[in-house]
């Protein structure tokens, strides 16, 4: 990942933390009315205050790093996000409610129910707000075209030629930035010729990923040579932390068992995974 972008995911990071901060300010004000206490400045006094504006925050960027995505806020759904953050909102205010906030003062135990809520209707609130505002804008420069991922083809006949012409033809700016392709039989007079260069053959692709800084690359294959995509695919899995593989839909059914279904861009590719561990399985 380019270090701009790098930059743009630790900046959502941040927002997070402020988001938490908010929250966790207006909900200690509201326990404090609960109090029948009038808040003013001599809550700075309180050591409770700055410990819980510091620690608590970063509680839930480390829950949010173990359970969510921090990775690039380009690839990233606002919609898939916004259900993420509910039910993480969901599980991080229960650990507060159990640990925190179950002594605190309260006149009935319908108090209880509303100091949850409402410090659930705080934390999701304020990181939904800042979260789909940072989305939304990362979605517009990459429609605008002002960000793009370096693409590979694996592939180089009419199939891998139709699917490049497809994906030049959307208009919706969809952030491929074509390098060139890798013809899967090595045949140097590929139809893709004619729009792209030939970086090299199948057995060259960790160098060619890594010389041409690849972030995509795309198996574009004919039906006749369908028995080299998992060859192709024992390769690309080794460098996943590095790319995102996608593949023609109809391909699919020789993968069942090996990968999984991810994401589908519009009616074109399917993005798939080697590994179908979600990340805090692989954390505990």
């Amino acid at each position: 990942m380019p270090s701009q972008r790098k930059k743009e995911m630790f900046l959502y990071s941040i927002a997070d933390f402020v988001a938490a901060m908010l929250a966790w300010i207006c909900f200690f004000l509201y326990r404090k009315q609960v109090e029948a206490v009038v808040p003013d400045w001599r809550i700075l006094e309180d050591p409770n205050f700055w410990y819980g504006i510091l620690l608590v925050p970063t509680g839930w960027v480390l829950l949010y790093s173990i359970f969510d995505k921090y990775s690039d806020i380009y690839r990233m759904s606002r919609m898939a996000t916004l259900i993420r953050t509910f039910f993480l909102s969901f599980m991080g205010v229960v650990f507060l409610f159990f640990t925190l906030i179950l002594d605190d003062f309260v006149r009935d135990y319908t108090t209880y129910y509303k100091s949850f809520f409402v410090l659930l209707g705080y934390q999701f609130g304020f990181t939904a707000l800042f979260r789909t505002a940072i989305l939304t804008w990362a979605n517009h420069r990459l429609k605008n075209g002002a960000i793009s991922f370096n693409t590979l083809i694996v592939g180089g006949n009419q199939r891998a030629k139709k699917l490049f012409e497809d994906i030049q033809n959307n208009k919706a700016g969809i952030g491929y930035k074509f390098i060139g392709f890798v013809d899967a039989n090595g045949i140097p007079d590929s139809e893709l010729l004619d729009y792209l260069p030939c970086l090299g053959k199948i057995d060259r692709l960790p160098q060619i990923i890594e010389k041409e800084n690849i972030e995509e690359v795309i198996i574009a294959v004919e039906t006749s040579e369908h028995k080299k995509v998992k060859g192709i695919l024992r390769v690309l899995f080794d460098l996943q932390d590095e790319i995102h593989i996608k593949i023609i839909p109809d391909m699919y059914d020789i993968l069942l068992g090996s990968v999984r279904m991810n994401q589908v861009f519009g009616a074109v590719l399917i993005e798939i995974q080697a590994d179908i561990m979600p990340r805090w399985q692989k954390m505990v």
